[in-house]
């Protein structure tokens, strides 16, 4: 490597670079990597990075306001466009390579007659790699067809699609206070969607866990999730993303009050306490084409 600032490095791996060191440039100011370590640390599988005004930044999977929107763990990143809203028009899924393995054929020559003739060797097709094109998926944000809050003791159902569909804040009671298990919230619509957006207003503070299920024309079950940005109703004031991991195949319609739908339910099925109760403040829900 040679004399380098001063230091005698003749080997690369000999090279060590504090990540912890507050790098200045010539001015005194800190360079963009002064936080390095920290964001690396803080990065989960899903997230990616980019460069906020000043230095690099942790962007977690799922978070709206960018093009390149994060699925969460086990799910590659897409594309999308999203409006002042904040609510996505449209994800466009990054295109895939596929490369074939060639075929390879063995072929035995015997003893020719008369002798000396040349046999005339199998030939090696490569096959060429497929592209696959981008999965482009559009939406529009539709209105819920019903918001329904649910307290399981004794069982009530209120309905509160007005306030599901309004942007008055604070208005939808997303779990009852105090809470209990069976307590939940409805949100339903007259074809199969793709995910829902919910608008928190106050979030909830307290220690319970919110299933997500789905009616599959005998009971409620386990709804298969990509990403649940709700966080069990307890995530920050805002947009927060429900993304299904595809319509399940048995889901059926079920009856409401009067409303009959394929609906979801984000239901408590662990509960410990509530300190404040968790309230919304409008939702969305969403159809790929």
């Amino acid at each position: 490597m040679g004399k380098h600032y001063g230091l005698d490095i003749p080997m690369l791996h000999e090279l060590r670079i504090d990540v912890d060191k507050q790098w200045l440039d010539p001015n005194g100011l800190p360079r963009e990597i002064t936080n390095l370590k920290a964001i690396a640390a803080d990065m989960a599988h899903g997230d990616v990075s980019y460069r906020g005004t000043d230095i690099m930044e942790r962007l977690a999977a799922g978070q709206p306001g960018q093009f390149l929107q994060t699925m969460g763990p086990g799910f590659a990143p897409c594309w999308s466009d999203i409006p002042a809203g904040g609510i996505p028009v449209r994800f466009v899924f990054p295109p895939t390579l596929s490369i074939p393995e060639p075929s390879i054929g063995v072929e035995v020559a015997t003893a020719s007659s008369p002798p000396g003739k040349t046999a005339t060797p199998p030939s090696l097709a490569i096959p060429e790699p497929t592209i696959l094109a981008p999965t482009i998926a559009t939406t529009s944000p539709q209105a819920v067809g019903a918001g329904i809050a649910h307290d399981d003791d004794p069982p009530i159902d209120t309905d509160e699609t007005t306030q599901t569909n309004d942007a008055t804040a604070n208005d939808m009671h997303l779990l009852p206070s105090p809470g209990a298990v069976g307590d939940g919230f409805y949100f339903g619509l007259s074809d199969p969607f793709d995910w829902l957006c919910l608008n928190i207003g106050t979030p909830g503070v307290g220690t319970w866990t919110i299933t997500w299920k789905y009616w599959n024309g005998t009971t409620w079950t386990a709804l298969p999730l990509k990403y649940d940005g709700t966080n069990h109703f307890r995530a920050a004031a805002g947009k927060r993303w429900v993304h299904l991991n595809g319509r399940p195949g048995d889901w059926a319609t079920t009856t409401i009050l009067t409303y009959t739908l394929y609906f979801i339910k984000g239901e408590v099925t662990s509960y410990t306490s509530m300190t404040t109760q968790p309230l919304g403040t409008q939702a969305w829900i969403g159809r790929y084409a």
